[in-house]
């Protein structure tokens, strides 16, 4: 705020932009450090024509307000400031995923003249069907489709985890809740050692862990394969990675 009274609001340097890509990583200016002060940024996610958008919280902090009135980042359903809205956020809970089924997601990011907080980091990807996807990047999550919330009947993903060359990832599984039986035959996740299936895999899990050690690949891919026939009670799933 000047001297008059009056508070300033600016766009930093590649603050504004559109990615015109089927996945990537987005970050706060200034990430890992604080945000600026009475900053403003308009992003605009542009996937393929036929795919749909999958977008997954790896860290956020905000600074705190009961309706989100100071510093905020809003996601709409689209490609302007006028389409629907997903969500308002803000605080220092991580949101949940956001699955748009849609190739365009517009993010809104704002802060004021106080209290700057850390900011978030992101990752997007996207395919025909909105789940699975490539997943660039050292570190990062990613989640069922309506996580938390339960996936629907007949879901089959493909993710593969690309960390820089000359890395190995490491996979932890935050969260895992697969209806099944018990045999995992029919509601799976399973890993796999390379960019693909070619490898044997690691797993199969399903039911309810909570013990499930990290994996770590020999390699800087690992391929992730997510199968569920039918589902009866509520389940998903969340992952995180580092290289």
């Amino acid at each position: 705020m000047n001297g008059n009274g009056f508070s300033l609001t600016y766009q930093i340097a590649s603050c504004s932009r559109e990615y015109e890509q089927a996945f990537g990583y987005l970050k706060s200016p200034g990430w890992p450090d604080m945000y600026p002060h009475n900053i403003e940024c308009e992003i605009i996610l542009h996937a393929p024509e036929n795919n749909s958008i999958s977008l997954f919280f790896n860290s956020f902090d905000l600074e705190t307000h009961t309706s989100c009135a100071y510093d905020f980042l809003e996601i709409k359903n689209g490609s302007t400031s006028n389409a629907p809205l997903l969500g308002r956020y803000c605080g220092q809970t991580l949101p949940s995923p956001v699955f748009p089924m849609s190739n365009l997601l517009y993010l809104h990011f704002k802060s004021d003249f106080s209290n700057a907080r850390n900011g978030f980091e992101i990752t997007w990807t996207s395919t025909p069907t909105g789940c699975g996807g490539v997943l660039y990047g050292d570190h990062g999550s990613f989640a069922s489709p309506n996580y938390p919330g339960t996936y629907s009947n007949g879901t089959d993903c493909e993710w593969t985890i690309t960390a820089p060359v000359g890395r190995v990832v490491t996979v932890t599984f935050f969260y895992i809740n697969i209806d099944d039986p018990g045999d995992c035959q029919n509601n799976y996740l399973k890993l796999y050692d390379g960019p693909n299936s070619n490898t044997q895999p690691i797993g199969p899990y399903c039911g309810v862990e909570t013990s499930i050690a990290p994996f770590t690949s020999s390699s800087h891919q690992v391929f992730i394969q997510f199968h569920s026939q039918y589902v009866t009670q509520p389940s998903g799933f969340r992952l995180t990675w580092r290289s």
